[in-house]
């Protein structure tokens, strides 16, 4: 997006400023804050702060005041063009297998209002009972109030319900609080082994069958 800008970034040092900056942006929020409604502007704002901030932290980058401005909309487009993400080979099939098994599935997401949309052009929507987004509901992981909603829209209970996520201080910390199950998935081997996370998906119809874990 940058090049056709006419600025011409590594692609490391960029990642390396996005890193950079997320974590300075979770840092001035506290936990289960929603990061769209803290800034004045909403959305925009926070992603224009967001895209400020990773160009100031990236090397080499140019300090031009209008850069960011000018790449935003390219970047929220491409944020949300379903050929901008990947979605891995397990996914698909896990989920018809628990739909097939008549669980009821939804989404909790730390996620800006385009989520719903995405996931449609993505093919992945209909698999979902319920998609509850933080910026639609005014709070994010971990606040236990946000899976509860989740619980709540499927009609279930928090003692029937499992929630599988990536981020054990998002995710776990959040749906145990809320009286719900967790499972972590941990596909980059980021975790140490003795934390015992999965791999990928494919055990997780298993699990929910079974109750194994």
């Amino acid at each position: 997006m940058f090049a056709s800008l006419g600025v011409v970034l590594p692609a490391e040092d960029l990642e390396l400023g996005l890193r950079r900056s997320w974590e300075e942006i979770n840092r001035s929020l506290p936990l289960g804050v929603d990061r769209y409604a803290a800034e004045r502007g909403g959305e925009s704002a926070y992603w224009l702060r967001f895209v400020e901030g990773t160009l100031e932290r990236t090397p080499h980058a140019p300090q031009n005041a209008t850069l960011a401005a000018r790449a935003l909309p390219l970047l929220r487009e491409a944020f949300r063009d379903p050929a901008s993400w990947t979605v891995f080979d397990d996914v698909v099939p896990v989920l018809a297998s628990l739909r097939a098994s008549r669980a009821r599935l939804a989404v909790v997401s730390n996620w800006d209002s385009n989520l719903p949309a995405l996931l449609t052009r993505l093919g992945l929507a209909s698999w979902f009972d319920a998609i509850v987004v933080s910026s639609l509901e005014g709070m994010e992981k971990p606040e236990p109030s946000l899976f509860l909603k989740a619980v709540e829209r499927l009609g279930g209970r928090p003692s029937q319900a499992l929630h599988i996520g990536d981020t054990p201080e998002l995710d776990e910390a959040g749906a145990r609080a809320a009286g719900i199950a967790s499972v972590i998935v941990d596909r980059r081997l980021r975790l140490p082994a003795s934390r015992g996370a999965l791999a990928n998906l494919s055990s997780v119809p298993a699990i929910v069958r079974d109750g194994t874990r």
